[in-house]
């Protein structure tokens, strides 16, 4: 069982400039179904996964169907990271706009 942690949607600063939560979980990639989740959460603990060598990534429902998105990377100071942003293919360019935000 290939076990990830994915991010379906997101909650924005009310100033609209940053995330500051995320809706995630841990999906079987095997069976596509979710092992745990998903739940709200601060983004500091998305930061805290990716920073502690975890991946992270992007899940998006088009027509219906959920589809894999881009990875999650931090930003910031490389040694206190403050955020989240997608780390995109070179045939995918989606952001953490494009996901439902709750």
């Amino acid at each position: 069982m290939a076990k990830i942690r994915v991010v379906n949607g997101v909650r924005y600063s009310d100033d609209d400039s940053r995330v500051t939560h995320v809706r995630w979980g841990t999906v079987d990639t095997d069976r596509n179904e979710w092992i745990k989740g998903p739940e709200e959460a601060e983004v500091v603990d998305v930061v805290d996964a990716l920073m502690a060598g975890h991946e992270v990534w992007t899940i998006y429902t088009e027509q219906g169907r959920t589809v894999s998105g881009p990875r999650l990377r931090t930003v910031g100071d490389s040694e206190e990271a403050e955020g989240i942003e997608t780390h995109p293919g070179p045939n995918d360019h989606r952001t953490l706009r494009d996901l439902p935000r709750f």
